[in-house]
């Protein structure tokens, strides 16, 4: 049984580093796919104002033409013949060199404008196929990356039926939160627990416009009949079921004093809101803040996953008061 356990664990491993990888490899072409379209609409504004460049000089030179055609070169043989000293017919011959080297110029400006509207045309060219090209492959990629979600899934419902690896996640996790505790309050006794960030307003942890629904809280906080266990355990803090990968925000305004990954809660984010007060997230696929860094309420703190000893994608929330677990219902929102 022991085997068969470490065999499923294995698996759930490998397809998470199979998932993390994916979903690296998604965000890298996604921000692409962004910066792609931005040069593009960037080089159509560019075209635009040469073509507009390329018409005035085009417009001016067809007066110059007309002008031309209208006197003819009589004209301006007329304008040396009429000079009054071999001086003035060299300065009339200058002036006319300057008019000519003058529409020479325009000449040459108006070719170096087509040149660079052709240029910058076929930069979009080469840009739009890159761009199809970048959404054919994250289409690819998403497909890949679901199936292996699902795949997953199929894993994690072998190991919620499993006693003795929940005994170990259960465990681990009592462990865990005892020493996130005692760590919490030698932090907040360094660093003065009454630190003040303002007043104190809450925001949403988890936004429907990431996910398109409002997500289901799985295991509230409190004592709790685990259904395969069959007895009453404390869970210290909420599960809430969130695909991996869902952007997470902080609650409120603090400063991170725990950014790091434990062999229970996985990767965790730890934001010290002031007043002894602070707000835990666990199980993260991503961490994308630093200790001693200052947050805003509602900035993007981590990407939610399943490291750890977890039995499936979620995001553990915790909220303790000078350390010891308070129930995190009150603190929690969901954003729009």
């Amino acid at each position: 049984m022991k085997d068969k356990q470490e065999d499923v664990e294995k698996e759930i491993n490998d397809l998470n580093a199979k998932i993390e990888k994916l979903q690296n490899s998604i965000e890298k072409l996604d921000n692409q796919i962004i910066e792609t379209r931005r040069n593009i609409k960037q080089l159509n504004q560019e075209i635009k104002k040469l073509e507009q460049e390329f018409e005035e000089q085009q417009e001016l030179y067809r007066e110059r033409i007309k002008v031309m055609y209208m006197n003819g070169p009589t004209s301006i043989l007329e304008v040396l013949f009429d000079s009054q000293s071999f001086s003035d017919f060299l300065g009339r011959a200058e002036i006319i060199k300057a008019i000519v080297e003058n529409d020479r110029n325009i000449l040459q400006s108006i070719y170096e404008k087509k040149l660079e509207i052709e240029n910058k045309m076929k930069e979009i060219r080469e840009k739009e196929q890159n761009l199809i090209n970048m959404q054919y492959e994250y289409s690819s990629q998403k497909s890949e990356l679901d199936a292996a979600c699902k795949e997953q899934r199929k894993l994690y419902d072998k190991l919620e039926k499993d006693k003795a690896y929940l005994e170990k996640v259960l465990k681990a996790e009592q462990e865990e939160s005892k020493l996130l505790e005692k760590q919490i309050k030698e932090i907040q006794a360094r660093q003065n627990k009454n630190k003040n960030y303002g007043t104190f307003s809450k925001t949403g942890i988890i936004k429907v416009s990431d996910l398109g629904y409002i997500p289901r809280v799985t295991s509230p906080f409190g004592m709790r009949m685990h259904p395969v266990l069959g007895y009453a355990r404390m869970h210290n803090g909420m599960d809430i079921a969130v695909p991996t990968g869902t952007p997470i925000y902080s609650m409120a305004k603090g400063e991170v004093i725990i950014a790091k990954y434990m062999s229970g809660y996985g990767n965790v984010v730890i934001i010290d809101h002031g007043d002894g007060l602070t707000s835990t997230y666990a199980h993260l696929s991503k961490i994308l803040v630093s200790v001693g860094q200052v947050v805003e309420k509602g900035q993007m703190i981590a990407k939610s996953g399943n490291t750890g000893l977890s039995s499936g994608p979620h995001l553990h929330f915790e909220i303790r008061k000078n350390g010891t677990p308070v129930d995190p219902a009150p603190y929690y929102i969901v954003g729009q």
